[in-house]
């Protein structure tokens, strides 16, 4: 079995979701390893069922540790690792396999009752469990009384979630990692144009679904929470260095077994995390940003209802994943490796250029390239490499472009968290930077 392709961004607008040189210094290295209290280890390693038996290799993917314990407590803890790094979504979610040891309080919903979260993937994908409250530790950072998404290992899903899918992504090795930590631009998950539409003062009539839910009755029924207590972004949550993150990978020449790299927390607000002045800065409508590309334009059309298929940076997903407008072959659904048809399998390897565009006007062109995927998952030379910098596929036409973990190697990205404070003479949050 090989996880293919898992994008971490919502098909509706109400959440953030879905998944070289080396350097010591992030303000002007171009990916590699920052060293620090504020940051900590990543790895693009294959994931937890890499070295299993009959498990996969979960290619670009970068798995990073934290440590969970009961509030309070500093020796009632467990430490998860094999986490997905994830900048395209907000909030901490983890297996419930991986906290068994822990009986971490629950948290309640604005009617009292115990809340459950619903995620929902464009893949047709979700994740579902109640929501707990944790201690987090992540590197030399401690995120207190954290709101965290518990991944329930039961199947009693309420149909608005699950939406007739049967993709429920409640286990190792379906999800391809123990959890998901959602590192992305907003300080909860329930954010639509800098306001909590879970909340119960925002003035919806009836709470949106799929979100949260409460369960006293059966089936489960949608309800509001409070922004305090939604599933957060754990780095919102630190005393210091919680306005953003910086992902930091070395560069990919086509494939690589591993990479070593750092999730960098911060910007601007320590010696090691300082915004390069030849940074440019994207800044962000309904947390997207444009891409021009062989003629097509793929940015939010509407900002007052976040109309349009816009593009946006997602550390989540295991690939760059765009609309077929330049006619690049599409994979098979019958190869060695399995059903690629939602990869490019071009001839030979696509030398590609797009223009990316801010909400302030600023621009700058990225050049990528489009390997054949089934080569790539299935030649010798590559078939156990976890990185592969030119893995690409096929996003509906509705979705817009998807710049996935490839866009990561060989550069630093900084991305900030919207409502944050922003080291001097950048713009307000949130935006992204490289």
């Amino acid at each position: 079995m090989r996880k293919l392709s898992l994008a971490m961004t919502t098909a509706g607008l109400l959440f953030v979701v879905g998944c070289g040189s080396n350097s010591t210094n992030s303000s002007t290295g171009s990916g590699g390893t920052t060293t620090g209290s504020n940051t900590m280890a990543i790895s693009v390693n294959g994931g937890p069922t890499a070295n299993q038996m009959n498990g996969f290799i979960y290619e670009n993917a970068a798995f990073a540790s934290a440590t969970i314990c009961v509030p309070g407590s500093t020796s009632n803890c467990v430490t998860v690792d094999n986490l997905l790094v994830d900048t395209g979504s907000t909030g901490l979610r983890v297996l419930q396999s991986a906290l068994t040891s822990l009986n971490l309080p629950t948290i309640d919903a604005a009617n009292g009752s115990p809340a459950f979260d619903c995620v929902s993937f464009v893949d047709g994908s979700f994740l579902w469990g109640p929501v707990q409250q944790a201690d987090v530790t992540l590197g030399g950072e401690v995120a207190s009384s954290l709101p965290v998404h518990v991944i329930s290992a039961s199947n009693n899903v309420p149909s608005s979630c699950s939406n007739g899918s049967s993709l429920n992504e409640n286990t190792q090795s379906s999800l391809g990692a123990n959890g998901i930590l959602g590192v992305g631009v907003e300080p909860t998950d329930c954010f639509y144009q800098g306001a909590s539409v879970c909340d119960p003062g925002f003035g919806l009539s009836n709470p949106p679904a799929p979100a949260y839910y409460t369960c006293s009755g059966n089936p489960c029924i949608p309800a509001f929470i409070t922004v305090a207590k939604q599933v957060a972004n754990p780095v919102a949550l630190f005393p210091v260095d919680n306005n953003g993150v910086i992902v930091e990978l070395p560069a990919v020449s086509g494939s690589a077994a591993t990479l070593s790299g750092s999730l960098v927390f911060g910007i601007g607000t320590q010696s090691n995390n300082r915004l390069p002045s030849s940074a440019t800065i994207f800044q962000l409508t309904c947390d997207d940003f444009t891409t021009v590309f062989d003629n097509q334009t793929y940015g939010i059309t509407n900002p007052a209802t976040c109309v349009g298929p816009g593009s946006f940076i997602d550390s989540g997903s295991n690939g760059l994943f765009f609309p077929n407008a330049t006619n690049i072959p599409a994979c098979s659904s019958n190869t060695p490796a399995g059903d690629l048809s939602s990869f490019y399998c071009p001839s030979s390897t696509q030398s590609l250029s797009a223009k990316l565009e801010g909400a302030a006007g600023t621009s700058k062109s990225a050049d990528f390239s489009v390997q054949n995927a089934e080569t790539l998952f299935t030649s010798s030379g590559t078939e156990s490499d976890a990185a592969l910098s030119g893995l690409a596929g096929l996003n509906p036409s509705g979705v817009g472009f998807d710049w996935g973990l490839p866009f990561f190697y060989g550069i630093n990205l900084y991305t900030s968290i919207d409502g944050q404070k922003t080291p001097s003479g950048a713009p307000a949050s949130p935006w992204w930077a490289y």
